[in-house]
């Protein structure tokens, strides 16, 4: 092929591509505008990380969310040690847990939002040891990472991802419908809250004793005096 027809060819097929992105954007927002996002609850959906063994002899991690539907059976189980990340035992596998429990393996299950802004086109989930940890990541095509949450440690077994402030699940909701598709939503706001209010406790926690008791003296002879 001539370097000229070559060139052209390649700016056509980056066209091509683009316009596609485009489309699916597209397509995405509109399809946001039927559904809305509803908050679910939490204790009822854990986001793993399970290991196992690829081509090389490092563990490779793989994010598998499980949801509790019914109350007939436990889904899975949780323990913890001492300064150890909480393991998972997948109980599931021990009954036919349809109906009883939702499981969730790849990209087609769950995604990423951000502000109510559905990111799933844009980013990826992925897992990743850093230091003495496994993260959870939603990284973009262009190589933006945000942190959605961590295991805080590394065991051998199956391990609960803890999410960072501000994340939650979600899901999405059509009339009275609610999808199975699971979203890591963040909420900029909510997130920013949760870090006053964590700063008020820290604050607070740093008062001497002394003082909570000089204020307790003056409020006391407040309502000595108010009773005169």
């Amino acid at each position: 092929m001539k370097p000229m027809k070559k060139f052209f060819n390649n700016v056509i097929t980056t066209i091509l591509a683009t316009m596609c992105v485009s489309i699916n954007y597209i397509n995405s927002a509109e399809a946001n505008l039927n559904f809305d996002e509803v908050e679910i609850k939490q204790n009822q959906v854990i986001a793993m990380a399970v290991p196992f063994r690829g081509l090389k002899e490092d563990s490779i991690y793989k994010l598998i969310v499980l949801e509790q539907l019914s109350d007939e059976r436990l889904c899975w189980s949780e323990s913890q040690t001492e300064s150890s990340p909480i393991v998972v035992e997948p109980l599931l596998l021990n009954f036919n847990f349809s109906g009883i429990c939702g499981k969730t393996t790849d990209s087609n299950g769950y995604s990423v939002r951000v502000d109510n802004n559905d990111l799933s086109i844009s980013h990826r989930l992925t897992l990743q040891n850093v230091g003495d940890e496994i993260q959870l990541f939603a990284i973009s095509m262009t190589g933006d990472k945000k942190l959605i949450g961590k295991t805080g440690g590394i065991s051998d077994g199956i391990m609960k991802i803890i999410l960072e402030p501000g994340w939650q699940f979600t899901k999405l909701r059509g009339g009275e419908k609610v999808q199975g598709h699971f979203y890591f939503s963040y909420d900029s706001f909510a997130a920013k809250q949760a870090a006053i209010e964590q700063r008020i406790a820290e604050i607070e926690a740093q008062i001497p004793d002394s003082l909570e008791f000089f204020d307790n003296q003056i409020s006391d002879k407040t309502e000595n005096s108010a009773v005169k």
